[in-house]
Parts: structure tokens; C-alpha cells; sequence
């Protein structure tokens, strides 16, 4: 199994469009990657409420010296909701809790998931690493939370003979 990023994306836009209160859709986009030129775009255009956006993510590569490579992935998604009046601190709280309680419906949705082998980027969805942060952009009365997690994925330790050309150089 080698997961991609754009396996994950695919799988995060998924979520979007079945979440009920999400809803995102072709002709309303509730889904953003966490690129600057699409999230500028869709900010000023196109951003429909609550938003899911997935942002990119780092990794590392672990063995713990057992030749069992794992590349560890630090990935984040954000629920993203607006407010027209930045001092309303009643709707703020009131957008706050609907959007934990969206953020706790996907997790509980991911590990369901994974425990069902639904898609393979999930194998190695850690939930005891995610950690949920209150977001706040007052100039574009932005609010939500973001939630950071960890997966890992099996590194295959075999070289591609076809990736190398291992001819000799000096004869």
C-alpha cells in the first residue's frame, strides 16, 4: 500500500460532500487544499459555509532500526465558519460549538473509516494525536477550528530496479 496526498484530498473531499452540514458540491464549493491560489480565490469568490479545508502536509521518515520504514505524516484539516459582526460574541461562541461538533463528527467518521479499511491513507490514522485549536481571523470575520493529526504510511524497502540505471559508469 503506498498512500498519496491525493488520496487524502480525494478522501477529505468526500467528507465534505457527505457531511450533511457541510455539503459541499460542484456548483458550491464547501471544500478547499490549503493552497495559497485556490483559498485567495475562493475567500474573495467562491467560499460557501462551513468550509472543510485540508491543509498540505510534512513528513519524516521513521525505521526505529527495524528496516520497517514508515514515512510520518503531520497533516491538519480546518473548519472554517462566518460571522457578520465581529463583536456579536453570542453567534461567535454559537458558530464555535456547531463547528466542534462538525470537527467531532469527522473524526469519529475517520476512525470509522479506517476501522472499515475504506480508504488506504487511513491505515495508520493516529487519534490520539489529533488536537483541535480555536481559529480566529477578525479582518475577514473568519472563525473555526483547526484540527492536526498524525498518520503514517508503510515505506516499501525495496529498491525499483526500474527506477535506477545502476550500469557501470567507468567500464
Amino acid at each position: 500500500m503506498k498512500a498519496k496526498f491525493a488520496e487524502l484530498v480525494s478522501y477529505f473531499e468526500n467528507l465534505a460532500t457527505q457531511h450533511s452540514a457541510i455539503n459541499h458540491q460542484i456548483g458550491e464549493k464547501h471544500f478547499f487544499r490549503f493552497e495559497l491560489e485556490e483559498m485567495l480565490t475562493g475567500m474573495k469568490s467562491n467560499l460557501n459555509y462551513p468550509a472543510l479545508i485540508l491543509e498540505g502536509y510534512d513528513f519524516e521518515f521513521v525505521d526505529h532500526d527495524s528496516d520497517n520504514l514508515q514515512k510520518r505524516v503531520n497533516c491538519a484539516f480546518m473548519l472554517l465558519g462566518h460571522v457578520k459582526d465581529k463583536g456579536d460574541f453570542d453567534a461567535i461562541h454559537e458558530l464555535w460549538d456547531s463547528l466542534e461538533e462538525i470537527g467531532d463528527e469527522l473524526v469519529v467518521r475517520i476512525l470509522s473509516d479506517k476501522r472499515q479499511h475504506k480508504a488506504d491513507c487511513l491505515g495508520y490514522f493516529h487519534a490520539k494525536t489529533i488536537t483541535g485549536t480555536p481559529i480566529t481571523d477578525m479582518n475577514l470575520i473568519h472563525y473555526g477550528f483547526r484540527y492536526a493529526f498524525e498518520l503514517s504510511w508503510p515505506v516499501n524497502n525495496d529498491v525499483n530496479p526500474e527506477a535506477w540505471n545502476d550500469s557501470d559508469v567507468n567500464g
